[in-house]
């Protein structure tokens, strides 16, 4: 993977499932939803993890709306060079779903997990987004978190570049900011032009 930071040192899976929480059910069309599309969202969404799939149900929806509302304040806060503020909102979130690492074999491979052994499905999750989350900023990783500059997407996203230069969620949301920015120049550059061709 030349070119781009790893992301496996970074607790991927609270990095990569607090990303898809807010992208899924804090932003967009997310307030639109019935609980059932929201059920096989966070399907999608938990997919790493077999057991929590099927442990979901239709009750964990509101618990996991207002985690990830949580979630996208935590990167608001770091879209802002609001770091302390992010890193106490995280903080608030481990005190209430404190991470317990703990080793789990899986596949006949020996995995820390971090969230207590019988946490139920809505704390396990949290415990693992907020610490996550919580190792970026530790590992001096904060400025990789980021929400999209175009300001009609806001969605959350992690910079793996090598130099860290990520500003958007996508590709699209880029080239959408910068024909924008193309087509403004131009229409700056017009009344310049027609004053100097009048003369």
């Amino acid at each position: 993977m030349t070119g781009k930071v790893k992301l496996d040192s970074y607790r991927d899976a609270g990095v990569l499932v607090s990303i898809d929480l807010v992208n899924e059910l804090a932003i967009g069309q997310a307030a639109e939803r019935v609980p059932q599309e929201t059920v096989v969202a966070l399907k999608r969404i938990l997919a790493v993890d077999a057991e929590s799939v099927a442990a979901l149900r239709p009750i964990h929806v509101k618990g996991f709306d207002g985690l990830a509302r949580e979630l996208h304040r935590v990167f608001a806060d770091l879209a802002g060079d609001g770091l302390d503020a992010a890193a106490a909102r995280l903080n608030r979130l481990l005190g209430r779903y404190p991470a317990h690492p703990h080793l789990a074999k899986e596949g006949g491979r020996w995995r820390l997990h971090h969230h207590p052994e019988d946490a139920s499905l809505l704390p396990m999750w949290s415990a693992i987004c907020a610490e996550g989350l919580a190792s970026m900023i530790s590992a001096d990783k904060a400025s990789r978190l980021g929400i999209c500059e175009r300001v009609e997407c806001g969605r959350a996203y992690v910079d793996l570049t090598r130099n860290g230069s990520r500003r958007f969620c996508c590709l699209n949301c880029q080239n959408r900011v910068k024909v924008a920015a193309f087509r403004e120049r131009n229409r700056a550059a017009r009344p310049a032009l027609s004053t100097q061709v009048g003369r």
